[in-house]
């Protein structure tokens, strides 16, 4: 009798031991499914039925187009909709996808403001080729130390870049270009030491670039400043970005003379200086 009730027990403790953890990824993956509806009920456009005629409760998450799970968690840990012609808004119920590491919306027709709640994301955020508009978040750059990617080109983007940016100690590619941002480039940003590209072409930067720019960028390959009102003098200590390829900081109001320093940049392939107050000779 002892035997018998103590195998039932045992039995017991291994089905809850069992059944626990699935429960728990089950409401988990509950949580990131609807924070994708929530999404898809912001899409007002969607000529391709890409989201309406996939994405159903009939079938999991993980299966939904353009989303992928981790193989250890089976969490949405991607959120890939580019190029789908999308028209609506970002809901701030994305930031419930607390697992999700990339996130690439680009190439749609999203309106309004940038939900902070994405802050909560890592690694990868491309939102190029939309329409977003408003300031960029500042928690966006709040101890977010493993994002790597950020892209918000060609969108309607104002205000200034938030000096937080300097918390991003991992990140690699920053791409701004084509929006209104105005104000200096936060000195932060220029000692990035994992950035490899910087590129905030045809904005409404001002100010001047700091003269040790270089002391700790030694991963740069890209910069791209052109089309600012970016002033004073290209710092001689450019020589020090020695993975330097593309250099673009023309139709600023640069002035004094180009440094001849840019001659000991060996990797560099495209320089482009034109449209500049700059003075004769190099």
């Amino acid at each position: 009798m002892e035997n018998s009730c103590f195998i039932f027990s045992l039995v017991l403790l291994l089905l809850y031991s069992t059944n626990k953890p699935f429960s728990a990824t089950t409401l988990d993956l509950t949580t990131d499914q609807n924070a994708l509806v929530a999404l898809k009920n912001t899409i007002t456009w969607d000529p391709y039925g890409a989201l309406d005629k996939n994405w159903s409760s009939n079938t999991s998450v993980c299966y939904w187009i353009g989303v992928s799970c981790g193989t250890k968690h089976q969490r949405v840990a991607a959120l890939n909709i580019s190029g789908f012609a999308l028209r609506g808004t970002l809901p701030p119920h994305l930031g419930n996808l607390t697992f999700l590491r990339y996130l690439d919306i680009s190439f749609n027709n999203f309106t309004g403001l940038i939900p902070y709640e994405l802050s909560r994301l890592h690694r990868t955020l491309r939102l190029r080729n939309n329409t977003f508009s408003g300031k960029i978040p500042r928690p966006l750059f709040n101890n977010n130390s493993k994002l790597q990617t950020i892209d918000m080109g060609f969108n309607s983007l104002n205000g200034g870049i938030s000096e937080e940016i300097a918390n991003c100690s991992s990140l690699q590619i920053l791409r701004l270009n084509y929006n209104q941002l105005t104000g200096p480039i936060p000195y932060g940003i220029f000692n990035l030491s994992s950035i490899r590209e910087i590129r905030i072409m045809f904005n409404g930067l001002s100010g001047t670039l700091p003269s040790d720019m270089c002391n700790n960028l030694p991963n740069l390959t890209t910069l791209t400043l052109t089309g600012n009102q970016i002033e004073g003098q290209i710092p001689p200590n450019i020589w020090k970005c020695r993975e330097l390829e593309r250099l673009s900081l023309s139709i600023n109001r640069f002035n004094g003379e180009i440094p001849s320093e840019i001659g000991g940049l060996s990797m560099l392939r495209h320089l482009y200086l034109g449209i500049n107050d700059f003075k004769l000779g190099i």
